[in-house]
């Protein structure tokens, strides 16, 4: 499968019912680290991670899936969870690597706990396509494809999340 910057993959129930409990317990049991990255003088991203390695059973369960499923074989794989909480306003970016895959793991189902993809038009970012935070829920798109979540929006709540970054 060529992968294109035009492509979104929605999968929900991702995990088997199995490995999706014992990784929801898991998000009560890690410490999550508090970071922020400096967007500019007035801007800043606020987020909590935790680094997963290669071994967590949700990267195996993950490989095999782009390997069985979409016949592509992962060379590199950076894999974190995340916890977000509700913010004011997108903090609309792109990744690096190749391919971006968040799997929504807890919280509310809203569109607005989701992620909302964006595009440029008469020069500015405008949300252009959104996808709505469901447990469970993988979104599978290019890493050059501006994105942010939806979380600065009315009723927005924090969430975790297990996000990927393929090569």
């Amino acid at each position: 499968m060529k992968w294109n910057k035009d492509l979104i993959i929605v999968k929900d129930n991702f995990f088997n019912k199995t490995l999706f409990k014992k990784i929801y317990a898991d998000l009560d049991k890690v410490k999550f680290v508090n970071r922020f990255t400096k967007i500019n003088a007035n801007k800043q991203r606020i987020y909590f991670d935790v680094l997963l390695g290669p071994e967590h059973p949700g990267c195996i369960a993950l490989q095999s899936f782009f390997k069985d499923e979409l016949g592509v074989n992962v060379k590199t794989l950076l894999s974190y969870y995340f916890l977000s909480t509700k913010h004011e306003e997108p903090t609309v970016h792109t990744d690096l690597y190749k391919i971006n895959c968040i799997i929504y793991l807890k919280g509310k189902s809203l569109i607005n706990n989701g992620t909302g993809f964006y595009e440029k038009n008469e020069g500015a970012d405008v949300l252009n396509s959104h996808i709505g935070f469901k447990e469970n829920r993988a979104v599978f798109f290019h890493a050059n494809r501006k994105h942010a979540s939806l979380q600065f929006a009315e009723g927005a709540t924090g969430r975790y999340i297990m996000t990927n970054f393929i090569k």
